[in-house]
């Protein structure tokens, strides 16, 4: 547990060991890129230590034999509700199921949560547009499980789902409906 330690911090220790050996799925980098990126835009934007750290740690239970549980013990129950949030059910669903229930689970949950469901769809358009830019359109969108027309129907509907019921106009928002614009001409 992180007691006498930086909560932040802690959870960057974490989330690497977690992520150890783990890459990107378009650029050849290491996977814990992705979620300190989540975790530094909700901390630029002036999110609590609990949100940040687990935008930090929204993939450790997704992405490795890590469970619920240990992120409990690790870093306590609003942590653990916060990355469950983000988290998708079980991997081995089809992707369309994947994808309708976390548009469906993300529409009700609370503000903390859609704050780094929206931060983590984020960072993964910004490094898709990246992609684009530097490889082109074929092996950008090649790299991922469905093409350019499923990625906006399931992009799109997170953004509604994370504005459902909220101020649209949080700067985090924003800045996800931007680069939906940017890919898909939302």
């Amino acid at each position: 547990m992180y007691r006498g330690k930086d909560k932040i911090e802690y959870a960057i220790y974490y989330a690497t060991k977690a992520h150890k050996d783990q890459r990107r799925k378009i650029e050849d980098i290491d996977m814990i890129f992705h979620p300190y990126t989540v975790g530094m835009i909700l901390q630029r934007n002036g999110c609590d230590d609990n949100i940040v750290a687990a935008g930090i740690l929204h993939d450790v239970v997704e992405d490795t034999d890590h469970t619920f549980e240990d992120i409990k013990n690790e870093f306590g129950e609003e942590i653990m509700k916060y990355v469950y949030d983000a988290s998708e059910p079980d991997k081995s669903l089809e992707w369309e199921d994947r994808k309708k229930h976390t548009i469906e689970h993300t529409k009700n949950a609370p503000i903390g949560s859609k704050l780094i469901i929206a931060c983590d769809k984020i960072s993964n358009l910004e490094d898709l547009s990246d992609c684009i830019e530097l490889y082109g359109e074929e092996k950008a969108w090649g790299a991922l499980k469905r093409n350019k027309d499923k990625q906006k129907w399931y992009y799109t509907s997170v953004y509604e789902s994370c504005i459902y019921g909220v101020d649209k106009n949080q700067p985090i928002f924003v800045r996800l409906k931007n680069v939906l614009e940017k890919i898909f001409d939302y």
